[in-house]
């Protein structure tokens, strides 16, 4: 049957610290995402309860937009399948990191963790419930420091499914090593500066070094194939790195390194208070580093503040991307901008 929907309302589920979601994603306004359980046992997840859930929302969904997805930049119409299968499974039930980065919404003064859920997700694929046609992804805290985190992966990597992981970047996984030679697991490491003092500022802990280094180590090892399967991604943070300067030292560093793709996204919390006030120097920096990526032949995605910012944009992109120029703009805008109340 032909409606709108996603892919993760379909076949989907984000398993949080207390609360099984059909997603992850950043919704606009604060609307926050699909629930499936409010509230599961680590050690064993009810499937049967699970899929008769999902079934029920996608019943919904046929009719009108679900009210916690409804402007989600990811629906789209299309010939929707009525199977119970999942193949989209979002790990992000751990809070406990290696660094502390000032943007993070996940406090580190009481990590939490469900362990033990191997268990569960094997027994989904044991039911013959798991499709490898979608997409495993880790992020919550860091996944390398995660106690199941090899054996998880391990099992996705024998199930032949693609896999995408958000790291720090700090700790090197011969695991994740395994899954770039492979070419079915993604990384994305986020240093949001090549210099050091604003990598600590940042992150709060002194590691630019080491994960620009492993940043390095990751990419020896894909084939040219799979080139771009290590992703570095740069958050603009207004204050902190929202400088041509900041900028411009990140992209030399990924055209050193070889990186063939680079996502940019917008801090949350501004680009969530400044929806429709998005100073306009974000939008240049933005097109300067598409534009960069597109000379050089790197990859360029946007992720969700990133893509919710573009959404509202009425500043035109620019077309001069001489550093005088740019920088010259950056400026002009950032005065102007800061009789907005936006914070920098």
């Amino acid at each position: 049957m032909r409606y709108k929907s996603c892919h993760l309302i379909e076949h989907g589920i984000s398993l949080d610290v207390d609360s099984i979601k059909a997603c992850c994603l950043s919704r606009e306004f604060n609307k926050g995402q699909l629930m499936i359980i409010p509230y599961y046992d680590n050690n064993k997840i009810n499937w049967k309860e699970l899929f008769e859930i999902k079934r029920q929302q996608r019943q919904l969904q046929k009719q009108k937009d679900l009210p916690a997805c409804e402007g989600c930049y990811n629906l789209r119409e299309d010939d929707w399948d009525d199977e119970d299968y999942i193949s989209y499974i979002n790990f992000d039930h751990w809070s406990q990191c290696n660094s502390n980065c000032v943007y993070c919404g996940v406090s580190r003064l009481k990590p939490k963790t469900k362990n033990n859920i191997l268990k569960p997700i094997k027994e989904l694929i044991k039911l013959g419930k798991f499709k490898n046609t979608g997409e495993i992804t880790f992020q919550g805290g860091e996944p390398t420091i995660l106690k199941e985190f090899d054996d998880l992966l391990k099992l996705f990597i024998k199930q032949q499914t693609k896999i995408r992981i958000h790291s720090s970047g700090i700790k090197y996984s011969n695991i994740i090593k395994e899954g770039l030679k492979k070419g079915n697991t993604t990384i994305v490491i986020s240093p949001d500066s090549v210099y050091k003092e604003t990598y600590k500022k940042i992150k709060r802990v002194d590691k630019s070094n080491q994960v620009w280094d492993n940043i390095k180590k990751y990419r020896h090892h894909l084939a040219p194939l799979f080139n771009e399967l290590v992703k570095v991604k740069y958050i603009i943070i207004p204050g902190i790195n929202d400088t041509y300067e900041e900028v411009t030292s990140f992209l030399n560093k990924i055209k050193e390194l070889d990186i063939k793709s680079i996502i940019v996204d917008v801090e949350y919390t501004y680009a969530n208070k400044n929806i429709n006030n998005i100073s306009e120097h974000i939008y240049i920096l933005m097109d300067y580093m598409e534009n960069y990526a597109c000379e050089n032949n790197i990859s360029f995605d946007m992720y969700d503040s990133a893509i919710y910012a573009s959404k509202n944009r009425t500043f035109e992109k620019i077309q001069d991307f001489s550093s005088e120029k740019i920088i010259e703009q950056i400026n002009r805008y950032k005065v102007l901008n800061s009789c907005k109340n936006i914070k920098y």
